[in-house]
């Protein structure tokens, strides 16, 4: 419901530009950063910046803007750009009677000074070129803009990966670049943000402009890419097979002959389709690969692998592209696939009683260095927990390397061993436990103060002394 509602309003506003302040925003611009399809409207309330205000502000009037339903409960985050240690920042001195009326969170006060002369229909000149200078020409066509030039921006075809890891240092790691990026540090937060819809990054708007500051980190970004990729295509047939065993080495390489991507030495056996379709469906399923029929074992032994690119493997493609439909049981297989593959000779134990205690012993060790992985297949165990969610502890409980359950079992005796002594053995009293001891009596102790009052059924009163010096006395019963 939200998200139509946010529709509805968008595309209200973008006819409301469209009709009477067309030239004021320019969004599909190839040098603008943010993308017409994007919700902008939801970013500004969801994923406020200057820079978006901003533009809101020049595209659609004040008076537009002013009436957004709950812009009054977000405003105050305006309120930044005139903070004295903002030094003139969004293209707007320093004021605090501004900053603190913005602070208040009410419409009342854009009638009255000092807002009334702040919200004039349109930003001034220095706050739109604050703002394009991270969001590009997104502000119309007005030949009294800035050009990118000025605003320290210049235009290309530039590479998506590469914008994106500019982007990445410019939201989160500023100091790292160029002193001059400080002026476009939004610049990285409107390329993630306004740049694609919120459920779906993909398309993108295309990368059309970076700050020229930027630059050298860009090309040098382009430079390692390049270097990776050439380093890639070279690497040795050793490299290219490093951790693959025979099944891996098959499957890939029938798997790029019927895609095209491998030329072989002679056509296919008509056993390798077949074994493929059982591969994938085994080890989908994270069972044992079926054997390679020897005819298709010759056919891999002749291909070259000066070439070679694995194929991913079918369950490592079931994880990524569809989780959902991997169950405990699939799991459990897979944990005992692995340990069986990494280590098939290292003896393990079925610890399903008492898995929860094990799995915090299990879980503490790895966390904070009590106990290192000695053989694969407890580094390979190791790996696996990690991976494994809480609620699935038993299926790696019941393939437990004997030397980790045997530590992790003296762990808990010696805990409660640790206990039973401390239970036995209370310590001594200490001048503390002494006074917390002298404190609790004297709070529990009766108050005589507290006591109700009885008075007496008799009550005498002295009034003086008779002639021979005897007391007078008055007595009163009840």
């Amino acid at each position: 419901m939200f998200s139509r509602l946010v529709t509805l309003l968008f595309a209200s506003l973008f006819l409301f530009g469209t009709a009477q302040a067309q030239s004021k925003s320019s969004l599909d611009s190839p040098t603008c950063m943010m993308w017409s399809e994007a919700p902008l409207y939801g970013s500004l309330l969801d994923r406020y910046s200057h820079e978006l205000y901003i533009w809101y502000w020049h595209a659609y009037g004040f008076s537009e803007v002013s009436k957004l339903p709950n812009w009054v409960n977000q405003q105050d985050q305006f309120a930044e750009c005139f903070e004295n240690k903002t030094k003139g920042n969004c293209g707007f001195k320093a004021n605090r009677s501004i900053q603190k009326a913005l602070g208040k969170n009410r419409t009342d006060g854009f009638g009255k000074k000092p807002l009334k002369d702040l919200f004039q229909e349109s930003p001034p000149p220095a706050a739109v070129k604050f703002a394009m200078q991270s969001l590009g020409t997104c502000f119309g066509d007005d030949p009294a803009l800035p050009s990118l030039e000025e605003l320290g921006l210049v235009s290309g075809d530039f590479e998506m990966n590469a914008c994106g890891l500019l982007a990445r240092e410019t939201t989160y790691a500023l100091d790292k670049l160029p002193a001059e990026m400080a002026s476009h540090a939004s610049w990285g937060f409107a390329f993630d943000k306004y740049m694609s819809k919120l459920s779906n990054p993909t398309p993108r708007k295309a990368c059309g402009v970076i700050p020229k500051a930027g630059l050298p980190y860009y090309e040098s970004i382009i430079e390692q890419d390049k270097q990776r990729k050439i380093a890639y295509e070279n690497r040795t047939i050793a490299q290219r097979i490093a951790g693959l065993d025979a099944f891996d080495i098959a499957f890939s390489l029938i798997s790029r002959t019927k895609s095209g991507e491998h030329t072989p030495t002679r056509p296919l056996p008509v056993e390798a389709l077949e074994w493929v379709e059982d591969y994938v469906e085994q080890v989908d399923s994270a069972l044992p690969p079926p054997s390679i029929p020897e005819t298709v074992q010759q056919w891999a032994v002749e291909q070259p692998l000066d070439t070679f690119d694995q194929v991913e493997d079918p369950f490592a493609a079931r994880r990524r592209l569809r989780p959902y439909e991997i169950t405990s049981v699939i799991w459990a297989s897979y944990v005992r696939l692995r340990l069986n593959e990494v280590a098939p000779n290292e003896a393990r134990i079925a610890a399903t009683e008492g898995c929860s205690i094990l799995w915090g012993i299990v879980w503490g060790d790895m966390n904070f260095g009590r106990r290192g992985a000695g053989s694969p297949g407890e580094r390979e165990f190791y790996r696996l927990v990690r991976e494994t969610p809480d609620k699935w502890a038993w299926t790696v409980c019941e393939e437990m390397p004997v030397n980790i359950f045997y530590d992790a079992k003296a762990t808990y005796q010696r805990r409660l061993d640790e206990q039973a002594y401390a239970a036995a053995n209370p310590p001594p009293p200490t001048i503390w436990d002494e006074l917390a001891k002298a404190a609790d009596e004297r709070r529990s102790r009766p108050s005589v103060s507290s006591a109700p009052y009885k008075s007496s059924s008799t009550r005498c009163y002295d009034t003086g002394q008779t002639e021979s010096g005897l007391t007078n006395r008055v007595c009163f019963t009840n």
